[in-house]
């Protein structure tokens, strides 16, 4: 039996304040744990016998943190057995609620630690009981335990069903403890989500749904609107994990759910929590909410009535802020969650629903024209609100909407006149660049002269924001017409003196200058000046983000103008900016931010020039791409508070399979982070062998960057720089600043990396960019650059491992399509997600080419342990699918060449099957093939050719076949048809035939880059005097020259064709003049 009273002593040593004091118990602490056989029973002795109530609180922390699966596993049977009845019966006997709680989660967590690898047969039978127990406090640990439970051996539960289910309806209708029944909702909500993926399971549980809701209703009723909240946020944690369990309840639930939303009596908090859950049904289980009217009727309504509520404020006060928002308060408003409910309704539901629902008459038009200033406001947020999610049918309505946000913009009110230049600038941002394209001539306009509203500042500082997005979308031919009265505006109000107005007036003019790039160069005098003036002034604490901005538009406008422009006065800004740069900046100063990015900019616009800067530039510049980010773990379940303001969240599987956990980041570091990785990226793409000397140095940053966990962008960008630290480095080396065995270092140094980050990338379009750096560093890197054949195996591995990750995506989106909820909006939904698939299978084939290419042999020796995976992509049912499969045969075999052969027997089939297929871009890929197959395949060819023939013939004579759909495809098989007359001649019984098919499809127009392989073939024939032309000139010859008159100065031929057919013609007027004369004749 342990030393209870030295126990306790060691105990409340721990709980010491004094750091000198509590030192020598957390020593001894330590010691203990080294002997888990000892620290058991001391420590649940304390926990269950001892009088002292912080004794026994800190007891139940201790055990939580301290008995973890390696430690429970060294203890004897005897030991882990004692462990077990002590927590069962510490949990049935403890008097304190704050300390029964915490042995009721710490019993929880042992019992799912325990229960995932072992039994514990008692444990199930012990809940089931307590929730008959007549003390409420018992049923409460019950049910707080088997939420602990579920969610890591819910599948144990499967088999006592029943029994729960019995123990969960009982406890949701506690007649007793509201306590019992919030946690007996807690477990349910547990329950449901653990076995989320399991939906005959959790159909079986429909009948809690009802009793789900009493809580929540009882707790309103009782006016206890904390426990509202708690209850709420259970059923949102249900609605983002199983939604489709409350599918026969919605319609109560929605309408409970607007019946709190509209409760003016209720605190706010509880009001948007039942918002958000509507939300969440939404975008979670879109297509079973399209179904539900009565959530279809409300849900616009309700957003609008939330957006109505605005808080007045003096107008001076008003424009006096410099926030980006109408609302600038850092708590949610009403307003803030009026606008992200139509948001995220808009994008989940879909344009084709929600467009409808808003512009419903007595809804946002009729907003639109009502007295009330509030009404107008939320009318034109809602517009901007739903504008992403609705682009189809904001696009088809276009004209319309923007004649509406014209009309706004001389409203009587100045926060209407804000919001409707608000949503202007997020329809040229969403609708860009159609809307640029036909509207211009009223919206350009129209904003500039809404930069005259001089009492209101910010409705001006607006205006030359929305401009900003404007150009983003926007062509320099449309922009032109208007530079002179919209930068004239601008100047002015960069010259008026009102910062919150010159910081957009000057990002509007850089926006300007860099769409219309070398046209600005007319007004650079003119505005140059001004901008550097400002650099030398600007330098107060308040004009850090004013001079900021100047540096991104002097380096802007530098870019547009070109080096050319710029170099008179690049030393002087170049001397600013180093001065900026030496002076030590405080951690908030927007400055730096700017100077990263303008830096990067003069380094494009003055290419080699800016070498010498490079001292400077890149210290601080490395500092920023190596920051290590702040981050606080917590556990996932952990209810603190909710995220602030500059942090962001990501929430990731814990290892080993332990519990998630949250990580918290603030945002500065990680966009610091990121703007630093993509202006190396620019550097080295700019500047080459230039940055050797940072060579080694970056790469031992950027190259573990890949797998950077807290940020997508920064993933992107460092995979973006590693062909560009391969380009440096080789192109060093035929500089003479390295030798190869530094290029070969970096570059496995690379590979390795970027091709294990390709496997473990989540994210498929990260995933994508890191595909795309994969090939683009092969090209860079050359033939033999991966180093050994295991690293070429590792390579395949990595693509075909992706490329089984999309057709598994394919298979849930066909399975999906049998879902009784798949709708129109929800298959829009799956052909977006298909079209990001094939794109990135595009970047598949497009790397394995290069894998191909720069390694054949080894590639040769490895790919038949692919051509499975790959091959289910040939007999895909989607016609992309089966395009991108031909298409990696065709790279296959090109790259291979001669190594090709041995897979000629197996490829050959399919490429001759899917000459028939539906889809032109199929049977185009599938006769370019066989035209590889002719060129490298030798005897093997040969063997088969009685098969490929007729399949290149009944394209090449097909009689649709140079129509637009189907010509690309008719021109590859002509190609095809001349590399079986150049390479397998042989094998062709009837060659007179075949070179008379080909001659007379001549010319190809369709497909130009084939037109330029063809028409290179042809000059090949007749340089080599080929008999069946030559044997008949008068019947050849002159179409020969006709074909010659209808490509020459087309796309059709290059440059070196064309000189071919120069030298061509030109012997022919001596050998054939007579034939000559009498086709130009």
């Amino acid at each position: 039996m342990a030393d209870l009273a030295a126990t306790e002593n060691l105990i409340r040593g721990l709980m010491v304040a004094s750091n000198d004091e509590r030192k020598a118990s957390e020593e001894a602490f330590e010691a203990l744990c080294n002997d888990p056989e000892k620290l058991c029973p001391m420590l649940f002795t304390a926990l269950s016998t001892s009088q002292d109530v912080s004794v026994r609180s800190m007891s139940a922390v201790m055990v939580r943190k301290r008995i973890t699966k390696a430690l429970f596993d060294k203890l004897s049977p005897t030991t882990q057995e004692g462990v077990k009845q002590t927590l069962i019966t510490a949990v049935t006997n403890e008097p304190e609620a704050s300390v029964r709680h915490k042995i009721a989660d710490t019993t929880g967590e042992i019992a799912a630690m325990v229960m995932e690898e072992r039994e514990w047969p008692e444990m199930l039978p012990f809940l089931l009981s307590s929730a008959k127990s007549p003390t409420s406090t018992l049923r409460e640990s019950a049910m707080l335990i088997f939420s602990r439970l579920t969610f890591v051996v819910g599948d144990k539960l499967l088999g006592s069903l029943n029994p729960i289910k019995e123990m969960l309806l009982a406890t949701l209708a506690d007649p007793e403890s509201k306590e019992v029944r919030l946690a007996a909702l807690n477990a349910a909500a547990c329950l449901v989500q653990a076995l989320s993926s399991m939906e005959n399971h959790i159909s079986a549980l429909n009948d809690l749904i009802p009793h789900m809701v009493q809580v929540l209703t009882a707790a309103l009723n009782e006016k206890d609107e904390e426990m509202s909240r708690t209850a709420l946020e259970e059923f949102i944690g249900i609605a983002e994990e199983a939604p489709k369990f409350f599918r026969r309840h919605m319609e109560p639930l929605v309408q409970m759910s607007i019946q709190i939303v509209t409760a003016a009596q209720l605190e706010d908090e509880t009001r948007f929590l039942a918002v958000e859950m509507l939300v969440t049904m939404a975008e979670q289980a879109p297509g079973m909410m399209r179904k539900q009217q009565l959530f279809l009727n409300n849900m616009v309504p309700l957003a609008l009535q939330l957006m109505l509520v605005v808080e007045e404020v003096d107008l001076a006060e008003w424009n006096a802020t410099s926030g980006d928002g109408d609302d600038d308060d850092t708590d949610m408003t009403s307003l803030d969650v009026g606008k992200d409910c139509l948001d995220r309704m808009a994008l989940s539901l879909g344009g084709k629903t929600v467009f409808q629902l808003a512009f419903r008459q007595d809804l946002v038009p009729a907003f639109l024209e009502h007295p009330d200033w509030k009404y107008r406001h939320a009318a034109l947020c809602c517009i901007s609100q739903i504008a992403e999610g609705c682009k189809k049918q904001m696009t088809e309505n276009m004209g319309a909407i923007v004649d509406q946000l014209i009309a706004r913009f001389v409203d009587p009110h100045p926060r209407v006149r804000w919001a409707a230049i608000n949503a202007m600038g997020q329809l040229e941002t969403d609708l860009g660049p159609d809307l640029q394209d036909q509207y211009h001539a009223k919206v350009l306009p129209a904003l500039v002269s809404t930069m005259d509203d001089v009492e209101n500042h910010r409705v001006q500082s607006h205006s030359a924001a929305a401009i900003i997005n404007f150009t983003e979308n926007c062509s320099k031919t449309i922009m032109l017409p208007y530079l002179e009265p919209l930068l004239g505006k601008l100047v002015s109000l960069l010259l008026g003196g009102q910062r919150i107005v010159q910081e957009q007036a000057i990002t509007a003019i850089a926006s300007v200058a860099d769409c219309v790039e070398d046209h600005f160069a007319v007004y650079y005098a003119r505005i140059m000046p001004t901008l550097k003036q400002m650099l030398v002034q600007c330098r107060a604490k308040e004009h850090r983000l004013l001079r900021g901005k100047t540096m991104e538009c002097v380096s802007l406008i530098g870019l547009a103008v070109g080096k050319e422009v710029f170099v008179a006065d690049a030393r002087d800004v170049m001397d600013e900016f180093m001065a900026t740069q030496s002076q030590a900046m405080d951690p908030d100063d927007p400055q730096a931010s700017y100077l990263l990015q303008a830096w990067g900019r003069l380094a494009k616009a003055l290419g080699h020039d800016f070498i010498p800067y490079l001292s400077v530039v890149m210290p601080p510049l490395l500092k920023s791409a190596d920051i290590k980010p702040d981050v606080q773990i917590a556990e996932e379940d952990d209810d603190e508070d909710n995220e602030e303001e500059g942090i962001a969240t990501v929430i990731v599987q814990g290892e080993d399979g332990g519990s998630p956990k949250k990580f918290a980041i603030k945002t500065a570091a990680l966009e610091e982070k990121a703007t630093a990785c993509n202006m190396l990226v620019c550097y080295f793409a700019e500047l080459q062998e230039g940055m050797f000397p940072y060579v080694e140095g970056v790469a031992r940053i950027m190259v573990p960057l890949l797998t950077f966990l807290y940020s997508e962008d920064v993933r992107t960008a460092a995979a973006a720089l590693m062909p560009e630290l391969a380009k440096s480095a080789v192109v060093s080396l035929r500089s003479g600043l390295c030798d190869s065995g530094f290029v070969n270092n970096l570059l496995s140094f690379i590979f390795e990396k970027l091709i294990a980050s390709i496997i473990e990338e989540p994210e498929p379009e990260v995933q994508s960019a890191m595909i795309e750096a994969l090939h683009e560093s092969l090209c860079n890197g050359g033939l033999g650059c991966l180093g050994s054949p295991d690293k070429v195996g590792s390579a395949l591995n990595a693509l075909a491992t992706v490329t089984t990750e999309v057709l598994e995506r394919q298979n849930r989106r066909a399975d999906a399509r049998k879902d009784e909820d798949y709708d129109d909006d929800e298959e829009e939904a799956q052909q977006e997600e298909a079209e990001r698939d094939d794109q990135l299978l595009d970047e598949v084939c497009s790397a394995l080419a290069s894998v191909t290419k720069t390694h054949p042999e080894p590639v040769a020796d490895l790919f038949q342990t692919h051509i499975e995976t790959f091959g289910k992509l040939v007999q895909s049912e989607q016609p992309n699918m089966r395009r991108i499969g031909i298409c990696i045969i065709d790279e296959l075999m090109e790259n291979l060449q001669t190594h090709s052969q041995r897979y000629m027997p197996q490829l050959l089939p399919p490429l001759v099957q899917f000459c028939q297929d539906q889809a032109p871009e199929v049977r185009q890929a599938s006769v370019y093939g066989l035209g590889v197959c002719a060129q490298y395949g030798g005897t093997s060819f040969q063997q088969a050719a009685a098969d490929v023939l007729p399949a290149i013939y009944m394209l090449v004579n097909h009689p649709q076949g140079r129509i637009e759909e189907n010509v690309h495809a008719t021109d590859n098989a002509v190609s095809a048809l001349g590399k079986v007359l150049e390479f397998q001649g042989g094998s062709i019984s009837d060659r007179t035939g075949a070179m008379g098919a080909f001659l007379s499809y001549l010319p190809v127009v369709g497909d130009v880059e084939e037109g330029v392989e063809v028409h290179g073939r042809l000059c090949t024939f007749l340089e080599k005097s080929d008999h069946i032309i030559m044997s008949e000139p008068n019947r050849w010859i002159p179409h020969v020259i006709k074909v010659f008159a209808a490509v020459i100065g087309t796309p059709s031929v290059d440059e070196k064709v064309t000189s071919r057919i120069k030298d061509i013609l030109n012997g022919m007027q001596q050998s054939y003049a007579e034939v000559l004369n009498g086709t130009v004749g």
